[in-house]
C-alpha cells in the first residue's frame, strides 16, 4: 500500500530538513556562523527561504536544533561506552578517549564554534556549552577518582582537576583544529598524544 498524502510529505519533510541542516553544518564550518547567510544556507540546500521557515525561525534557532541533536546523538551516547583507567600504564584508554573526542570535535567544529562564539551573549547559548562541558568534566572527575582509588592523584580535587583540563582539551582543539594563526600547526596524531600525555601525567605522575 502506498503511503497517504500525509505520510509522504512527512518523509518529504524529514528530507527537506536535513538537507537545510546538511548544509548549515557545512557552511558553518567553512565560514563560522557570522559569516555565514540564511540565504547562503538555502541556496547550498537548494530550497527557498521561505521553506526555510517552515522548519525554522531564524539561522539561531537552526543552531540551537544542530546543538542539541548533535548533544542527544554524538556525545552522550559516546559517554555509555567509556571504561575507566586499570592501572597507570593503561595507555590505550588515554589515546582512546581523546581520539574519540578530537574526532567527534573536528567532525562537528561549525557547531561547536559556532555555539561558543554565541554562548558569549546570548543564554540559551551558553547553557547548550555547559552542556558539552558538563560531559567532558564528569568524564575527567571520573577518571581523576579511579587514579584516587589505585592510589594515585591523591591531592587532587576531581572536579576542579576536571574543569582545568576539560577547558584546556575545548581551548587547545578549538585552535588546532582549525589554522591556529600561532605560527605553527599541530597534526591530529600530536594533538592526541599531546592531550593524552597531559591528562594521563596529571592523574598518575608519569
Amino acid at each position: 500500500m502506498s503511503p497517504g498524502p500525509a505520510e509522504a510529505l512527512s518523509a518529504k519533510g524529514r528530507q527537506t530538513r536535513l538537507a537545510i541542516e546538511t548544509a548549515a553544518r557545512k557552511l558553518f564550518a567553512e565560514r563560522g556562523f557570522h559569516g555565514t547567510t540564511l540565504g547562503d544556507i538555502t541556496s547550498a540546500a537548494g530550497k527557498s527561504p521561505a521553506v526555510f521557515y517552515r522548519y525554522f525561525t531564524d539561522k539561531e534557532d537552526l543552531l540551537a536544533a544542530l546543538a542539541q541533536s548533535f548533544l542527544r546523538d554524538v556525545v552522550e551516547p559516546s559517554g555509555l561506552s567509556v571504561r575507566m583507567p586499570e592501572s597507570p600504564d593503561d595507555d590505550a584508554f588515554f589515546t582512546t578517549v581523546v581520539t574519540g573526542y578530537w574526532t567527534m570535535f573536528k567532525q562537528n567544529i561549525g557547531i561547536m564554534i559556532a555555539v561558543a562564539q554565541l554562548a558569549a551573549t546570548q543564554p540559551r547559548f551558553a547553557a547548550v556549552q555547559n552542556e558539552f562541558r558538563r560531559f567532558g568534566v564528569d568524564m575527567v572527575a571520573a577518571s581523576v577518582r579511579r587514579a584516587q582509588e589505585q592510589g594515585y592523584g591523591t591531592d587532587l580535587h576531581p572536579e576542579y582537576t576536571a574543569a582545568a583540563i576539560a577547558l584546556l582539551f575545548e581551548n587547545f582543539t578549538t585552535v588546532f583544529v582549525g589554522t591556529s594563526g600561532l605560527g605553527f600547526e599541530i597534526g591530529d596524531e600530536d594533538a592526541i598524544a599531546t592531550l593524552s600525555q597531559i591528562w594521563k601525567k596529571t592523574l598518575y605522575g608519569h
